[in-house]
């Protein structure tokens, strides 16, 4: 079952963080690893307007989110240092 975007509302929905993790990125012909980190804030479970669960053509429900994105910068060295050390995840 489909649904028209602009027919859906969306409902708070109460979450837990189970794990975050860092995703690095190496820029050709620099010395920078970019760190990104997605910290999600608030998730809210889609519905129709007759409060039935929305769900994809799966059958998986829909959920959108709020999140901030966490930047770092680090050298190769400063990486390296991170990645021994097990705080990069």
């Amino acid at each position: 079952m489909t649904f028209d975007p602009n027919q859906l509302k969306s409902k708070y929905a109460p979450h837990s963080t189970l794990e975050e993790g860092w995703t690095y990125i190496s820029v050709p012909d620099d010395d920078v690893i970019i760190g990104i980190r997605v910290a999600v804030t608030k998730v809210m479970k889609l519905t129709t307007l007759d409060g039935q669960v929305a769900k994809d053509p799966t059958g998986t429900p829909l959920f959108t989110f709020q999140s901030t994105n966490v930047v770092r910068t680090l050298t190769r060295e400063e990486y390296e240092v991170e990645k021994k050390r097990g705080i990069s995840k």
